[in-house]
């Protein structure tokens, strides 16, 4: 039985499965006038052309003349792309222009540099990149191509934006041309997957997450039905499609309501505030700390603004400690907890600290007719789940499914008061909404010519996660540099969010006898 609520799954008999796309195609059809998507207001001072809005007609049009140009480009069904775009209207449109093509799409977040880019490409072998000719100071577009340049696979580098380099076709002028190739594009459908995210495992720094449009669409589904969305319905979003978060509060419950989607990023509190009153939003939400920081202002007070929900995003390992950050949002709290990378959690109601994650099926409730989107279960000391939301890796991966068909989320838990109660792996680290592995930060800082040995240790920190600190033990009498550091790790293309915040010279770097690396003896020293 389809997991779509009846809005999403009326469609006559010739229109076939439910698709992304085609959800837009109906949309479009039904309502061509009403507002589909609107960009950020900061997004001209963030170096990209000025903030549009577009109706579901004009989007349709648009990931019409993106489908008919990779189809031109001579891109096949099931052909694998990398798309590295901020949250603006061009994410959603390219997003659906390429499953409108048939197309495999790789989403990587726009912090990753070379050194990223060029381990995707290695690992999945795109056709063809797309990156935006400018962005925060940085021209993604320029990273992009020189990747490709030492990439036998890929075929071709695509961009939005003003003043894209040489070599670099114009995706905006793909739009502007209209290309139509309607007829053609309805027949390009591939039944393998849709999306790849990528994850972390302790020791294994890089794991693709491959999703089918069926778990993406029941992602969204399940926002819909927990937080009763519909047309009427404007969703301000401010975490990019690089994670289930994303997906399953904006994109995929944007489709199926048929509602409005605001783009935001990257999260910048003035602009957001900005949004929250100008563009009506109904639906967002951010974690705790900045819910309760917009409380304090007023803003959730403020007699402009129409949100009617306003969402807790968890990061799961400090599942306890959030959950005693003060909301005092005066409207109805949701929480969207983060099962890893794999999926998010939809509860209409806030949680129980003290009882944890529900443990076992999770039910939306009577008004949602019981529907069961996550079931959760302890392993061997973690955190498993399966469900419609749910990715399944390959056979004898990380990412494997048991024989009961639950995939473990790289999370530590314990049963405690009929829940399960998060614990933090200490070789994994959640820093700004990234799961990364603590041996990798090992090996980068490692790799620093002046250090005899290293290692990464991290603090706490409500906004962002995990705060990134670097250990070392440098040579005799060799000086030691934060600024050195970074620059060591910039000309090796390393994302910037891998950089150390602050370096702790030690004498030596912990470790047991099998050579593990004690974290906790280097915190005691910090």
């Amino acid at each position: 039985m389809s997991m779509l609520p009846a809005s999403a799954t009326e469609m006559d008999h010739d229109n076939g499965p439910i698709t992304a796309e085609g959800l837009l195609r109906r949309r479009a059809h039904q309502k061509p006038e009403a507002m589909a998507l609107a960009d950020p207001p900061n997004r001209q001072t963030l170096g990209l052309t000025p903030a549009r809005s577009f109706t579901y007609a004009q989007a349709d049009e648009a990931v019409d003349a993106l489908a008919g140009f990779f189809i031109e480009l001579g891109l096949e069904p099931g052909d694998r792309i990398v798309m590295q775009l901020p949250n603006v209207i061009e994410a959603p449109l390219a997003l659906l222009g390429a499953w409108r093509a048939g197309l495999t799409v790789a989403a990587v977040p726009m912090l990753w540099r070379a050194m990223e880019i060029a381990r995707v490409c290695d690992a999945i072998e795109p056709k063809a990149l797309i990156g935006a000719a400018e962005f925060a100071g940085e021209r993604s577009a320029e990273y992009l191509r020189d990747v490709a340049a030492t990439r036998l696979s890929v075929r071709f580098v695509l961009g939005f934006g003003r003043n894209l380099p040489d070599g670099i076709a114009s995706l905006d002028d793909a739009i502007a041309a209209g290309r139509l190739a309607r007829d053609q594009v309805r027949a390009r459908t591939h039944d393998g997957h849709s999306l790849i995210t990528f994850t972390a495992r302790a020791g294994a720094p890089f794991i693709p997450v491959f999703r089918t449009e069926d778990e993406i669409l029941a992602q969204g589904a399940m926002a819909v039905l927990a937080l009763a969305l519909d047309r009427g319905d404007t969703i301000l979003n401010p975490y990019p499609f690089t994670g289930p978060v994303g997906l399953g509060l904006g994109l995929a419950p944007w489709l199926i309501a048929g509602a409005t989607l605001a783009q935001h990023h990257p999260f910048d509190y003035g602009a957001f505030v900005q949004q929250v009153l100008v563009t009506g939003a109904t639906v967002t939400a951010l974690p705790g700390a900045v819910l309760a920081e917009l409380a304090r202002d007023g803003v959730l007070q403020d007699p402009q603004c129409r949100l009617r929900r306003v969402g807790r995003v968890w990061s799961t390992p400090g599942l306890s400690e959030s959950a005693a950050l003060p909301v005092q949002a005066s409207r109805p709290v949701f929480d969207l907890v983060q099962l890893g990378d794999l999926a998010s959690l939809m509860l209409r109601d806030e949680l129980d600290g003290r009882a944890g994650l529900p443990l076992g099926p999770v039910h939306l409730g009577e008004d949602a007719g019981g529907a069961v989107f996550v079931e959760t279960k302890l392993g061997v000391g973690e955190l498993l789940v399966r469900g419609p939301v749910v990715p399944r890796g390959a056979s004898e991966g990380p990412l494997a499914a048991d024989r009961d068909g639950f995939v473990s989320t790289g999370l530590r838990g314990r049963a405690e008061d009929g829940g399960v109660r998060l614990q933090r792996d200490p070789e994994l680290v959640y820093h700004g909404g990234f799961t990364i592995a603590a041996s990798e930060l090992d090996g980068l800082y490692q790799a620093f010519p002046g250090f005899l040995d290293a290692a990464c240790f991290v603090l706490p920190d409500p906004i962002v996660g995990d705060r990134i600190f670097a250990a070392v033990a440098p040579f005799p009498n060799a000086p030691v540099s934060l600024e050195a550091l970074h620059r060591f790790l910039m000309e090796r293309g390393v994302a910037p969010y891998k950089f150390p915040d602050k370096l702790l010279v030690v004498k030596d770097i912990p470790r047991d006898r099998q050579g593990r690396i004690l974290r906790g003896e280097i915190l005691r020293q910090v």
